[in-house]
């Protein structure tokens, strides 16, 4: 240990701990101020007052751009001022399909609205995309606790120009749509209409949709249809790919083996056996037209099945006056922005009861074609299914003989 005159064995306090300053300067000669002898003498540093550091002015408080991803962002919608969606972007083809945290809701005294933009749900199993789509590389892994979100998209505006050039479109304008409440279907069939493309559509290892193959997108994963790659389409009942409040969320098959589709109420639930529980429970199912994922949560007061009208008394959004004519390749349809709730024409504007609400049955044959039994003029065109890559369900119910329905409500 050295002292001030750097002798390990006089005793002269070191400079430092007898000043405010930090630092001295340098010069040819020792500095070392009341200097004494010492056996022998070494340089000392002599302290030389140092500029108080002027104070620094605060940062000015930025906007808060925490949202991307979740309530802005590429496909979802326009960004808060101040927050312009550029940035840093992952390497071509990295996997993001990964989410912020999942917040699963909750709804005490069923039936409740759900959320139209953000969760009213979360996966509880990871997948693996198959296709490249947008962020997500094919083979990438959709981690598990991913958003489920209902069936709407927040608009199309300027800030997705690139992302719809990329489906081809070379006018994205043509699309742009700042007030959103269109449901992912009908919002692709008008983009491939306006645009003159097809779309959804394969090429290649890429998918060009708004969604992807699996049935979610942007780089804060969310579903909002399908979840393809997170059960397997084969055996009975189709396995549970998420929780949506307190009900589970299956795959779309009431019965594979046997091309059963299930009969779901306005919510997106039904009651019946499912893997989990040889008792009836509501529970939901995936389905290949809007609302796709769940159109509220189920379900009835009494505990039975949801019908279009309660649906609809739950939100606002229904019967607001704000419906709107789109235009697709199969003509145009009247639709209710925002209105998660449809009948069984797949209009959300239309009354015709879903078939669920007027039979025992929990399940019908699968087909080619809608499943609209006894089919009746509807006042206006409705939304016609969006493409998806297994058949949608058939107007005939398949009665079960053996079926024990006596667990209804």
């Amino acid at each position: 240990d050295l002292d001030a005159d750097g002798s390990n064995t006089g005793t002269k306090e070191l400079p430092a701990l007898s000043t405010t300053e930090i630092s001295f300067t340098s010069s040819s000669s020792a500095p070392t101020p009341n200097p004494s002898p010492a056996p022998t003498p070494s340089p000392v540093p002599s302290p030389t007052p140092t500029p108080t550091p002027s104070p620094t002015p605060s940062p000015t408080p930025s906007q808060d751009c925490s949202g991307q991803g979740v309530t802005w962002g590429p496909g979802i919608g326009p960004p808060p001022a101040g927050c312009d969606g550029t940035g840093p972007a992952p390497p071509p083809g990295e996997n993001t399909g990964k989410s912020a945290s999942c917040v699963n809701p909750t709804c005490s005294s069923p039936p409740c609205a759900a959320a139209l933009l953000g969760d009213v749900g979360c996966t509880t199993v990871s997948g693996t995309e198959t296709l490249k789509h947008e962020l997500v590389a094919a083979g990438g892994t959709i981690a598990s606790n991913a958003h489920i979100y209902g069936p709407f998209e927040a608009g199309f505006t300027s800030m997705q120009e690139s992302i719809i050039r990329n489906w081809g479109c070379t006018d994205p304008s043509k699309v742009y749509d700042s007030d959103g409440g269109k449901d992912v279907g009908i919002a692709e069939r008008h983009v491939a209409y306006e645009c003159g493309i097809t779309f959804p559509r394969t090429v290649g290892s890429e998918y060009f949709g708004v969604v992807g193959p699996c049935g979610g997108h942007t780089n804060d994963y969310h579903f909002h249809m399908r979840f393809a790659c997170l059960y397997v389409e084969s055996g009975s009942h189709s396995t549970a790919v998420g929780n949506v409040a307190s009900h589970k969320m299956y795959g779309k098959w009431e019965d594979h083996a046997q091309n059963k589709l299930p009969y779901l109420d306005a919510c997106g639930g039904h009651i019946g056996p499912t893997p989990d529980s040889a008792t009836a429970v509501y529970h939901y199912h995936a389905q290949d037209r809007a609302p796709y994922t769940v159109g509220c949560h189920g379900p009835s007061r009494s505990g039975g099945l949801v019908s279009i009208a309660t649906c609809r008394s739950l939100y606002s959004e229904c019967g607001d006056g704000d419906t709107k004519s789109i235009t697709t390749s199969t003509g145009t349809v009247s639709y209710d922005l925002f209105c998660p709730c449809y009948d069984a024409d797949g209009s959300n504007t239309g009354t015709k009861e879903l078939p669920a609400l007027s039979t025992t049955e929990i399940s019908f044959t699968s087909s080619y074609s809608a499943p609209t039994p006894n089919p009746s003029p509807a006042p206006t065109p409705s939304p016609v299914p969006s493409p998806t890559p297994t058949p949608t369900p058939s107007p005939t119910p398949s009665p079960t003989p053996s079926q024990d329905c006596s667990g209804q409500g």
